[in-house]
């Protein structure tokens, strides 16, 4: 029997024979055959799942189809990670995270190849949100492949990792309810039933096993209640809604959830006032991030003329993301003085807050010690962010990042230069984040990962339903996954017996932003063929532009050389009348010997002038020759935050702290405000109605059609221009998918005669072929 039984509803006056060809115009009339059929067998007896047999697990292999030759975060690529996997704890797994899961979704492509041909074919809910678009927090984790879900009008089919079906539905139920209400709550659906398969993908072998027998039950016998205490989204809502700076989160003896905060209206998300939705992705980001760790970087990309941004933590295309980001291309200002996206001089607006203010390169010549090529790493840190508690209120204590050069396993000397630049970041971050609103926004970052990694510490997500939060959606935003590195060239000139001071250097040093240069090169070439450039580019300038003195000096110079060579003409002329006076000199004369004698005092006056102006000359050019010019050139500054939620400081356990006790207090003066409650200028949120929120997908209405010419085809399509088919031959040897919404496209193509899969993802590169073993147990795909 069939796994799956829909009603299928005929208009009055056109009921026909069924072996009749009917031209059918509602999407959702037409319904799925599988191969897979036998009798139903409950899985236990207290379960609303059935299976049609215990098992029939098949093999994918990908590691063909992978491309082992991108870097990762840590410099390594793909594929020499995967050989270490066997021999790393989990952590390391979080490398190659973001590439090895989306595999997943070949799943479903193998399942497609074992039944019979989908009418209508089914949808993946990622289809509904393309990248960067407005989307629920829960999409992400299904586009990084922890799940798939495909739906039609009647069916839902999910694939979970784990070994049974049942428990996988239970361990994720909080996460996948989300989805799955969200469609059968939808118009223009009318789901019936769902599908649970379970996989498991194994990295160090880069193969996913999957079993395609499905459990099903019927959608009315689901529990999509929440297992736990429900939030109250609304309420969380309007309590950011007013500005706050956050400092405390409760959870009562009823497991109801409060946050408290001060009246802050300048708070703020990548300029945006702070709203509910960075709170979803702060919690997505420490509770769901799989592997991989929270953090941003700024890595070593396959173009070396860019830098690569990593993200973990799923931050990546939201406002968070976009903080942590910015934050971190601030080392460049720190190190060179120019805006990393302007690449305009931002050093007087720095001093204009942080009047002692000095750039990396700049302490660098202070110290003598940027002559040569600098590679810089800044990294920001969680080390001391943290809260205190009293066991059911954790109250924010700090919530600064702390800068520092990244952690290696190897310890690495810092020079000076390097140190104090970091160290005066630490003592007067108050002060740059005045001059730079991304510090300000990265500690309003700190106080929301201080708040949600108390939830997480706390394990109250045991009391809580907080997967409620995923149901919140995110903005649409987008962040780069690339940025150019910054070339750019220092240069100190000034006098040679100069005392160069924190007071005068910048008065001595000029910056030259050079990455515009390397779109000139190819994409090979190496960081030091850069330098190289730079320094070259240095030389050419005219070092008057470098030091305007020296202009002056300069000038002055050429000036005494053209009076010299003035004078020089002088004297000689004036030589030239001596001899000839002599020659002619009537030494009985009074007359005639006083003129030579004239013109022998004026000869002699002339060529102590000229000697005086040759010592003069011969000193502006030592002057001149002793100018020093002293340059350091700086490239790919890349750097990182962690946000890792080990790495934040230990919880303190203190009942009697006065932070604690001011929350006490602050709770015995609140009063209710509307859906809030407020003290003076502290604001709390309240518990009213609690639970998460329906995403509804677009009332698509589809239309179809059926056509038969060799081979037989079924067509959907929207008024947006979407379509979805499926073709096959009779013989069902040949079935070909096409899916195609908006920015998503999915082709399936599969030949039992050739024992071949042809498949097209929107999230791999190419198309990717399926070669299926005998016995059809296992399938290995490749470019």
């Amino acid at each position: 029997m069939s796994l799956l039984l829909f009603a299928i509803k005929i208009k009055k006056g056109v009921v026909k024979e069924m072996k009749r060809k009917v031209l059918i115009s509602v999407f959702f009339m037409l319904f799925t055959f599988t191969l897979i059929s036998s009798q139903l067998i409950s899985i236990n007896a207290d379960s609303i799942f059935s299976k049609t047999k215990p098992n029939n697990w098949i093999t994918i292999s990908y590691g063909s189809a992978v491309d082992k030759l991108t870097l990762t975060h840590s410099g390594e690529r793909v594929g020499d990670v995967i050989q270490k996997i066997p021999s790393y704890d989990v952590d390391y797994k979080g490398l190659v995270q973001q590439y090895l899961e989306p595999y997943s979704i070949l799943c479903h492509d193998v399942l497609l190849y074992n039944i019979k041909p989908d009418t209508p074919p089914l949808i993946n809910i990622l289809a509904h949100y393309p990248i960067g678009s407005e989307q629920p927090a829960w999409v992400d984790l299904f586009r990084e492949g922890h799940f798939q879900l495909y739906y039609n009008p009647h069916l839902i089919r999910i694939f979970l990792k784990g070994d049974n079906p049942e428990n996988s539905f239970e361990k994720y139920q909080s996460v996948i309810r989300h989805p799955i209400q969200d469609l059968i709550n939808s118009k223009h659906l009318s789901i019936k039933n769902i599908e649970v398969y379970v996989f498991n993908n194994d990295y160090a072998k880069a193969e996913i096993r999957v079993n395609i027998i499905p459990a099903t039950s019927a959608i009315d016998d689901l529990d999509l209640s929440p297992k736990h205490r429900s939030i109250d989204l609304g309420s969380i809502e309007e309590f950011l809604n007013h500005g706050v700076a956050l400092e405390a989160v409760e959870v009562d003896e009823r497991n109801d959830i409060f946050f408290y905060g001060r009246s802050a209206s300048d708070q703020t998300i990548a300029g945006q006032p702070v709203s509910i939705s960075d709170i979803a992705v702060t919690y997505r980001s420490i509770f769901h991030y799989g592997y991989n760790a929270p953090y941003i970087s700024l890595d070593t990309h396959e173009d070396n003329r860019y830098a690569k941004v990593n993200f973990g933590g799923h931050l990546e295309n939201t406002r968070v993301g976009h903080v942590v980001l910015e934050a971190d291309k601030l080392f460049k200002t720190l190190s060179t003085g120019i805006d990393p996206n302007t690449h305009e001089f931002v050093k007087s607006k720095i001093t204009k807050h942080v009047p002692d203010f000095l750039t990396e390169d700049e302490r660098g010549f202070l110290e003598g010690t940027n002559e040569g090529n600098t590679e810089i790493r800044y990294w920001f840190y969680p080390d001391e962010i943290g809260t205190v508690t009293d066991g059911s209120i954790g109250v924010v204590q700090k919530h600064q990042f702390l800068a520092d050069a990244e952690r290696m396993d190897v310890e690495v000397q810092l020079d000076k230069a390097t140190r104090e630049t970091i160290d005066h970041l630490n003592k007067y971050f108050i002060l740059y984040k005045k001059a730079e609103n991304t510090y300000k926004e990265l500690n309003t970052v700190g106080r929301m990962m201080a708040l949600v990694n108390w939830l997480k510490e706390m394990n109250i997500d045991d009391r809580v339903e907080l997967d409620d939060l995923l149901s919140v959606k995110i903005p649409a935003f987008s962040t780069p996954e690339k940025t150019k590195k910054m070339l750019a060239i220092t240069a100190i000139v000034c006098p040679g017996d100069l005392n160069i001071t924190n007071q005068n250097v910048r008065d001595y040093t000029r910056t030259y932003y050079l990455s515009h240069l390397l779109d000139k090169y190819p994409l090979s070439t190496s960081d030091n063929e850069f330098l190289e450039i730079a320094n070259n580019y240095l030389s050419q300038v005219d070092i008057a532009k470098l030091y305007p003195p020296y202009k002056k000096l300069e000038g002055q110079v050429d000036d005494y050389g053209r009076q010299i060579n003035s004078k020089e003409k002088e004297i000689e002329l004036l030589n030239d009348e001596i001899e000839r006076k002599k020659n002619t000199l009537d030494m009985y004369s009074s007359s005639d010997i006083e003129q030579y004698n004239n013109l022998i005092n004026k000869y002699n006056s002339l060529l102590e002038n000229q000697e005086s102006m040759i010592n003069v000359y011969n000193a502006k050019v030592n002057e001149l020759n002793s100018i020093n010019i002293i340059s350091g050139a700086i490239f790919s500054i890349g750097g990182g935050i962690s946000l890792n939620p080990r790495e934040f400081k230990q919880i303190v356990i203190n009942k009697d702290s006065p932070a604690i006790r001011e929350i006490f207090k602050v709770k015995s003066q609140l009063k209710f405000v509307g859906n809030i409650s407020k003290s003076g200028d502290w604001m709390r949120s309240n518990v009213t109605n609690g639970g998460s929120r329906i995403n509804k997908l677009p009332d698509i209405s589809w239309t179809s059609s059926k056509s038969e010419n060799g081979s037989i085809k079924y067509t959907y399509r929207t008024d947006f221009g979407d379509s979805a088919s499926v073709e096959f031959f009779n013989n069902l040897n040949y079935v070909q998918y096409n899916i195609n919404m908006e920015a998503y496209n999915d082709i399936v193509k599969y030949s039992k005669e050739k024992n071949l899969i042809e498949v097209t993802h929107g999230i791999f590169p190419q198309e990717y072929k399926g070669e299926v073993s005998s016995d059809g147990k296992r399938i290995v795909f490749s470019k």
